[in-house]
């Protein structure tokens, strides 16, 4: 019995990429599975069609709600990327940080690219440096998706507001909303993403905050939905998931980031413990997002050590899916200063919200036995 019970344990797979995708809340499930009913396109005027646009207007407002919006100012995406986009390339001259997601750095190929300390926080002196008289946007993350390191948006904003002449702020804070109060207001920014698969809700699905008199050029032409900024038919069942996740997300923050911040710090002490060489990138301190930790080891090339964590059952990654399968090393862990000879070292470990020290314990012990194996493999 103590041997079947065992490879039971051991058959259970830990999920430590929350970054990259969260799995389905209960009630984001149930209300995806409720609205799946839904037959009418919310654009028609019969029955069905009202229907579905009174499901998809609910959602814009427990969304709005949620970060102290307007509903108005609420526009659904198909994704994060999608928002971001959306975002930038309504803006001739942007300003932004060397670690931001590539769906900022991308659309904005000829922004004026700002460094970062070896925590990964922007350097607000080169930022005001950088403030031409072409300048009319500056892009800014709330949370990195690689190191967890929480930039100062409001020291931002606030700076912003003091210019004799708007430049609007946007930031991206899909990594933002399960660890961070996100309040539109108190942030002070005037366009802000979101992504549904980073709060426990949906794939598929996510949203543009754009405060109302921001200027915004559509990406997506042919229809008239979403204020004429996002055609195409609006997706009613994702909408109304997301909408919960995020209420829920923005529920008990301060619980929730205690009680994973602990287990988060009691994780990297057993990989102290168990390997001494290990070294943390990015934030030491308050700087940090709960659930994130991103480390080295020195020796192991982190590829082959996420593959040999998922044959053992656990599930973690070298950088943001959106670059798994470049060659080159992250552009996250280059920008905060890591030696090269470290570069390919780096293993990131962002926990879900219901993780326990038991999770934490296994999910060290893992690593401590693949990197005995395969350190200096190559």
């Amino acid at each position: 019995m103590f041997w079947k019970q065992r490879r039971m344990a051991l058959q259970k797979r830990l999920y430590a990429d929350a970054a990259a995708a969260t799995p389905l809340s209960s009630r984001s499930r149930k209300e995806l599975e409720r609205l799946l009913s839904i037959s009418g396109n919310a654009g028609a005027l019969h029955k069905e069609g009202v229907l579905a646009k009174k499901e998809l207007e609910a959602a814009r407002k427990k969304i709005a709600d949620s970060i102290g919006a307007h509903a108005d100012e609420i526009i659904f995406t198909g994704s994060g990327t999608e928002a971001n986009n959306l975002a930038l390339k309504s803006f001739s001259h942007v300003v932004t940080s060397a670690i931001e997601h590539q769906s900022v750095l991308e659309p904005a190929k000829n922004a004026v690219v700002i460094g970062v300390d070896a925590e990964g926080l922007i350097d607000l002196a080169a930022l005001k440096e950088a403030l031409t008289p072409e300048v009319d946007l500056v892009s800014v993350q709330l949370v990195n998706s690689e190191i967890g390191t929480i930039e100062p948006i409001r020291k931002i904003a606030k700076f912003l507001r003091k210019l004799d002449r708007k430049i609007f702020l946007h930031t991206d804070a899909s990594q933002a909303p399960l660890w961070m109060d996100i309040k539109v207001e108190r942030l002070g920014i005037d366009l802000m993403t979101l992504d549904a698969q980073k709060v426990l809700g949906p794939k598929g699905i996510g949203c543009l905050y754009i405060k109302r008199g921001t200027p915004i050029v559509p990406l997506l032409e042919g229809g008239k939905q979403e204020q004429g900024l996002r055609g195409g038919t609006e997706n009613v069942p994702l909408a109304g998931a997301f909408a919960v996740a995020l209420e829920d997300a923005q529920t008990n923050i301060e619980e929730r980031v205690k009680r994973v911040a602990e287990v988060r710090d009691y994780l990297w002490k057993q990989i102290k413990e168990l390997l001494p060489d290990a070294i943390m990138n990015g934030p030491q301190g308050d700087n940090r997002v709960a659930n994130n930790l991103n480390i080295s080891i020195p020796g192991l090339n982190a590829e082959m050590a996420v593959v040999a964590m998922d044959a053992e059952g656990v599930a973690v990654s070298t950088r943001s899916a959106c670059e798994v399968g470049k060659d080159e090393p992250s552009h996250v862990i280059q920008a905060i200063g890591v030696p090269d000879a470290l570069t390919g070292t780096a293993i990131r470990l962002s926990l879900l919200p219901d993780v326990t020290e038991l999770d934490a314990k296994r999910i060290a012990n893992t690593l401590a036995e693949i990197a005995k194996r395969y350190v200096n493999v190559l």
